[in-house]
């Protein structure tokens, strides 16, 4: 273990906090694609580091393309009651968090060489699907919304050069992860570290009737989950849902860390610092480290449970243990977790 710095953490006094509800107990939504390359694990783990559940799914099957490899899409997404995942290629299955109760609410409209990502809304009526095709050149997207059950079909964009996928919804509109290809190979060109559960260099919020953008998060490389208060950017800073960017340190959090996770407040963020890639450190917003924690180090993607507690996972290394660990009042206290994978998702959403 790392030895922290005793005592709270007080928020520097330059922070501008977001409201972010924590009364309602949440969840870290963990994805395990590495134990098996059939099947891929999605768990619950509380603020404790104890697991609430596990479900086993199946894995998108491999799409061949003679251009690159096909790039990996999200499996999961959050609404402000239930946890919902991609069994296989196209069957969605959900958990609700109230009672536990799982069913299959609906389907992703795709074909064979084609992926789909999806974003449930956080009232759980609509779901946004983005339609992948591979047997084209170039790869071309399809974007429509669906009512859940679905039976209201709406196709709302499509491209051959601009690849998007919904990841949330914020105040009503669509987000959209925007990425630099099709191809896993597209990706490691803008951002070597995949610095986020998404494939994303900028988020695009559109209007879901009609894809018209409102607001382009575009001022900066985006790294870790999503926040509240936005997302980190790889140029050692942060960017809003309004586009707006904030830096917070000299160092380019992107050449080492895939976290640079933002806290639902905005007071903090974690990323490896670049002077030791071993540990995870938390930022102010001056850029001043308030702690460390221990870290799997190169493509940890970690996320905030709420303005005080962390999760930590790690993409590349199936050996690392995730764990939570609470950084801020009353010093570092580490508590592992029971299951493997990266953070993904929150449940419930705090993206609303």
């Amino acid at each position: 273990m790392v030895s922290p710095v005793a005592g709270s953490i007080e928020p520097s006094p330059s922070a501008s906090p977001s409201p972010s509800p924590t009364s309602a107990p949440a969840y870290a939504v963990m994805v395990d694609l590495l134990t098996s390359p059939q099947t891929f694990l999605v768990s619950l783990v509380g603020a404790g580091g104890k697991v609430l559940t596990s479900m086993q799914a199946d894995q998108r099957s491999s799409v061949s393309s003679s251009f690159g490899h096909p790039i990996t899409l999200p499996y999961v997404s959050t609404s402000s009651t239930t946890l919902y995942w991609l069994d296989g290629n196209t069957l969605i299955r959900s958990f609700r968090l109230s009672d536990g109760t799982q069913a299959e609410p609906t389907h992703l409209d795709l074909g064979s060489g084609e992926e789909g990502a999806f974003a449930v809304s956080p009232d759980d009526s609509q779901i946004a699907v983005s339609v992948l095709d591979f047997n084209r050149n170039p790869v071309h997207v399809t974007l429509y919304v669906d009512s859940i059950p679905a039976g209201h079909y709406r196709p709302i964009f499509e491209s051959d050069t601009d690849y998007v996928w919904p990841v949330a919804w914020h105040g009503g509109l669509l987000v959209l992860a925007h990425a630099y290809g099709p191809f896993q190979e597209d990706v490691g060109k803008a951002a070597p570290g995949e610095d986020n559960p998404y494939s994303a260099i900028s988020y695009h919020l559109v209007d879901p009737a009609t894809a018209r953008r409102v607001v382009l998060m575009g001022a900066c490389t985006v790294s870790g989950p999503l926040s509240p208060a936005g997302s980190g950017c790889i140029q050692g800073g942060t960017i809003d849902w309004a586009g707006n960017t904030v830096p917070w340190s000299p160092n380019d959090w992107g050449s080492v860390s895939s976290a640079a996770a933002l806290s639902p407040d905005g007071q903090w963020v974690a990323a490896t610092p670049p002077t030791n890639p071993n540990v995870m450190a938390i930022y102010r917003s001056n850029g001043n480290v308030a702690t460390y924690i221990d870290g799997p180090g190169v493509r940890d993607w970690a996320g905030w449970l709420d303005d005080q507690t962390i999760v930590t996972g790690s993409y590349s290394d199936p050996a690392w243990t995730p764990q939570v660990a609470n950084v801020i009042r009353g010093g570092v206290v580490y508590s592992v977790v029971a299951a493997h994978g990266f953070y993904a998702a929150r449940l419930p959403t705090n993206i609303v």
